[in-house]
């Protein structure tokens, strides 16, 4: 029994780093994407962000679903799913065809996440914090070491066939997880949640800790989302000039800056309680936005700050925490899940709208006028940043409404 649950976990672990590879993958080619699909920034940001979308309602679907289906079924018809999609995105001559793509992606990919959470929930509960952190470095890593070996792989110039060898690679997935994770669910022993989903949603909705903590999570991992998932290669490429082989390595610092960042705020929390660190890596991500607004860096600094972005954006994770201490458990699930997927669908609509604030002509403007660097190239980028540092100014103000613990009774 050991060695199964070990190897369900791994197989889905395997499920949650491809999807992340592929997020990874579409910035780093995002640029040969768009030439050679003839799409502009609003398309590219839309292209980006229909697979955010879908994602996100994906994910809220599944998160309910996978205690009431095996996740045997779900996680191996999702990852046939986005084996279809990606391989139909490899192929795609057109803007249309490419988002049908992409929403399958989106929708293939939702179950990775809340997936190998559930199965380390399941499986490891006694290591859960342990085992879900790993999880989550392991692909952060693997995101960064994907991105650091883009400089080094020739491939890599043609979109077509890395997003054909993910599609190959998902297909042997699903027929994997099919094979490995097991035909009965965890969660069915359970008493149902269908019977108490309302109840949970009333009780998350009139809970001001659950609207804090979606603002915060939304706020900072839906600009993540947006920042290292797409718009960070192209500003390094369209506004600085950098090869992409090196926008691709700077790239890779965000979430090495996540992953060490995220480890320091899990301790530092857990020692002092989780409301002062998740209102100071708010208050660092404002500072970095703020400087990457007003100067344009050299490259290695612009590097390190990179790091030091993904070092403030890792604070996110600490959005979960006001649900865990101040909703009941019965609501935890649901909250949870709807405060992940709005995270989601944020950083989906705001991609499309930064890429329409950095293609859009000229106007003039106080603000903008203000903020005009040497070159009208760097204004586009500045009103870029702009949407990211208001995003980030909101998600850190609603850090102070967090509260360690309320009576979650009194909900």
């Amino acid at each position: 029994m050991t060695s199964n649950r070990h190897i369900s976990w791994i197989v889905a672990e395997k499920f949650f780093i491809l999807s992340v590879l592929v997020a990874v993958l579409f910035a780093i080619l995002s640029d040969e994407i768009a030439q050679t699909l003839k799409l502009d920034q609003s398309q590219l940001g839309l292209l980006s962000g229909v697979f955010f979308i879908t994602y996100a309602v994906g994910q809220l679907g599944f998160g309910i679903a996978l205690s009431l289906i095996s996740p045997r079924f779900i996680l191996a018809g999702t990852a046939a799913l986005s084996a279809v999609g990606t391989i139909l995105f490899a192929v795609s001559d057109s803007f249309g065809a490419a988002i049908m793509a992409r929403a399958l992606m989106g929708i293939g990919l939702s179950s990775t996440f809340v997936g190998v959470i559930y199965l380390v929930g399941a499986n490891y509960s006694g290591n859960f914090a342990f085992m879900s952190s790993l999880s989550q470095s392991l692909a952060n890593l693997s995101a960064a070491a994907i991105a650091i070996l883009s400089a080094l792989i020739p491939f890599l110039v043609d979109f077509r066939m890395p997003f054909l060898i993910m599609g190959i690679l998902f297909l042997i997935n699903a027929v994997l997880l099919f094979l490995f994770l097991g035909k009965s669910s965890a969660g069915n022993s359970a008493s149902s949640p269908k019977a108490n989903l309302g109840a949970a949603l009333k009780t998350s909705v009139t809970n001001p800790q659950f609207w804090a903590a979606l603002v915060y999570y939304s706020g900072l991992f839906g600009s993540l989302l947006a920042f290292a998932d797409l718009w960070n290669i192209q500003f390094q490429m369209n506004f600085f000039k950098h090869s992409i082989e090196t926008s691709s390595v700077m790239n890779a610092m965000i979430p090495v800056g996540v992953t060490i960042g995220g480890l320091l705020a899990g301790a530092w929390a857990e020692r002092s309680g989780f409301v002062l660190p998740a209102r100071c890596f708010g208050i660092l991500t404002v500072l970095f936005f703020i400087v990457m607004l007003f100067i344009p860096l050299p490259e290695f600094a612009a590097g390190a700050m990179m790091f030091l972005m993904g070092f403030g954006f890792s604070g996110s994770i600490l959005g979960l925490t006001p649900i865990q201490k101040n909703l009941p458990a019965t609501a935890v699930p649901l909250a949870t899940s709807l405060v992940v997927t709005s995270a989601f669908i944020f950083g989906g609509v705001i991609q499309p709208l930064i890429g329409g604030a950095i293609g859009a002509p000229h106007r003039a403007s106080i603000l903008i006028n203000l903020l005009q660097g040497d070159t009208p190239d760097f204004g586009a980028y500045q009103r870029g940043i702009l949407w990211l540092l208001f995003s980030v100014v909101i998600a850190t103000a609603a850090s102070f409404f967090f509260k360690e613990k309320t009576n979650k009774d009194s909900f």
